[in-house]
């Protein structure tokens, strides 16, 4: 078995822990229109890499995703965008976009999620964030879990 390493010549830095509400500046808006994910990313300065079938983007502040969510073109079929929010606790926490739509998704290892007294922590931080990026679940109105 042969590994092969592709390595790309910029500068990819330690992803920011969003959760914790880091602020920095973020680089200028352009308007500008591209077909490509890619060409998007390049085009705003944004720091990405692709992984597999995904596109993981780093912004630098929780205004840097919403901008970058409100103007990234949509994914191919095959493909998806990830935007790493941070880890706390164990728990990995990221907004998913795909052809389907906009989520954000909470991981723990490969397994199920175990709960702890920090995932009520994680959800309450998520809820606050989704409502500043804007992400709001369209398909089910209802709150079936009654709380």
């Amino acid at each position: 078995m042969v590994n092969v390493i592709m390595m790309d010549m910029k500068s990819n830095s330690k992803p920011k822990n969003l959760l914790e509400e880091e602020k920095e500046n973020t680089p200028q808006e352009r308007n500008v229109s591209s077909t490509t994910v890619e060409e998007f990313l390049e085009q705003n300065g944004v720091e990405w890499e692709r992984k597999g079938r995904g596109v993981y983007i780093y912004p630098s502040s929780l205004e840097g995703v919403k901008k970058i969510l409100e103007k990234v073109p949509t994914p191919n079929p095959d493909e998806y965008i990830i935007v790493p929010l941070g880890s706390t606790g164990g728990y990995n926490v990221f907004i998913l976009v795909s052809r389907n739509g906009i989520s954000i998704r909470i991981g723990y290892g490969r397994g199920n999620i175990p709960y702890s007294d920090m995932l009520m922590t994680i959800t309450e931080k998520i809820s606050k964030i989704a409502k500043d990026i804007g992400i709001e679940n369209r398909r089910n109105g209802k709150n079936l879990l009654g709380v």
